[in-house]
């Protein structure tokens, strides 16, 4: 079958899917059916469990069928973010409700799952660099010199910059995401620019920024230097990094 090419304000140029209107947007928990994919169809037509009932009620997808289940065109990527989302599992949020646990932050306990996990600083400062910076804050505390930390930036010896942000990953089933806090590289211009437009609401313009991630997230597979990239959120909001495809399990493959 030979691809056909649809253009996506999201995902750019991208191979055409359909799914039925019910799976579009920010849907999520609605279920996920479709045919097993091929090789030759790798993004086969997919409908929601509602959809399921009727086209079960007929007999499968004829006239009758199609008439009440309304079919929309997809690129395949928004085809893959609806899959993640509304796939169903056989543990959901509801199941979670009942766990426990301390905020490292505010030291208080907490029901739910825990969806949050952030790092203070990024994978290269040192012992020696917090020493640096303890030196700084006793000096002044607003100022910045060659080497310095605060909760959004770090500069080491005025070679090395970093920004904080959130690599969000989304969740199978559901419309939260697992949200990880951290560090990513970051050009002297870029870091320049995005300090100096820190307080102003025209950074949202920004364009994405070339990032090296810098933090070791545990449980997976070496983390340190995957490509990605910075997308600048309004003021006081940390940018959310973007990474690029690659055969990484798990941290991104989406």
């Amino acid at each position: 079958m030979s691809e056909k090419i649809i253009q996506c304000a999201t995902h750019g140029e991208s191979q055409q899917s359909f799914v039925c209107t019910h799976l579009l947007g920010e849907a999520a928990g609605l279920g996920f059916n479709r045919d097993e994919p091929t090789p030759e169809n790798p993004f086969p037509d997919a409908w929601c469990d509602d959809c399921e009932l009727i086209r079960s009620a007929h007999g499968g997808w004829n006239d009758e069928s199609q008439k009440l289940a309304k079919i929309s065109l997809l690129c395949a990527g928004c085809y893959e973010h609806s899959r993640i989302r509304n796939t169903r599992t056989s543990v959901s949020f509801d199941d979670l409700a009942s766990l426990r646990w301390k905020c490292g932050t505010c030291e208080e306990w907490h029901t739910g799952p825990c969806l949050d996990f952030s790092y203070d600083a990024p994978y290269y400062w040192l012992e020696e660099h917090e020493k640096a910076n303890e030196a700084r804050l006793l000096r002044s505390a607003g100022s910045h010199s060659k080497t310095f930390l605060n909760e959004d930036f770090c500069a080491i010896e005025d070679h090395d910059f970093f920004v904080r942000g959130i690599i969000h990953l989304p969740i199978i089933g559901a419309a939260e995401t697992l949200r990880w806090g951290v560090w990513g590289s970051l050009s002297r211009d870029n870091f320049q620019t995005l300090m100096k437009m820190n307080d102003d609401p025209k950074r949202v313009e920004l364009p994405p920024m070339f990032s090296w991630l810098s933090t070791q997230i545990p449980e997976y597979p070496d983390t340190l230097s995957l490509k990605m990239y910075a997308h600048i959120q309004q003021v006081d909001w940390r940018p959310t990094f973007e990474l690029e495809p690659s055969d990484h399990r798990s941290l991104s493959g989406f």
